[in-house]
């Protein structure tokens, strides 16, 4: 699976469910496509500390002196699961191994 394939994936998620949108978009693809370089969905896993981790280190989109807010990190991470969930649906990935 490539960046463009799971961006695909996102896009069509967020057709159906709009409401993680600018999360998924800003820090989950940013997060594992652009700075882990990870292509495959079913690896993230493997790296939901680091992006924890590095959520409390990234900077606010539109404030760029202060880190994400409490709600904001919450948000991310209900958005990821909710992605993971979904796919699982498709039988991309297999919520049973996480």
């Amino acid at each position: 699976m490539g960046k463009e394939e799971i961006e695909e994936l996102v896009n069509y998620y967020l057709k159906n469910d709009d409401r993680h949108s600018s999360n998924l978009k800003h820090y989950i693809l940013r997060f594992f496509l652009t700075e882990k370089k990870i292509y495959n969905v079913t690896k993230w896993e493997i790296h939901h500390n680091d992006f924890i981790r590095w959520l409390d280190s990234v900077q606010q989109l539109k404030n760029k002196d202060k880190t994400l807010s409490l709600g904001t990190k919450r948000n991310c991470l209900a958005a990821l699961n909710s992605f993971y969930k979904w796919l699982s649906l498709r039988g991309v990935m297999d919520l049973k191994r996480i």
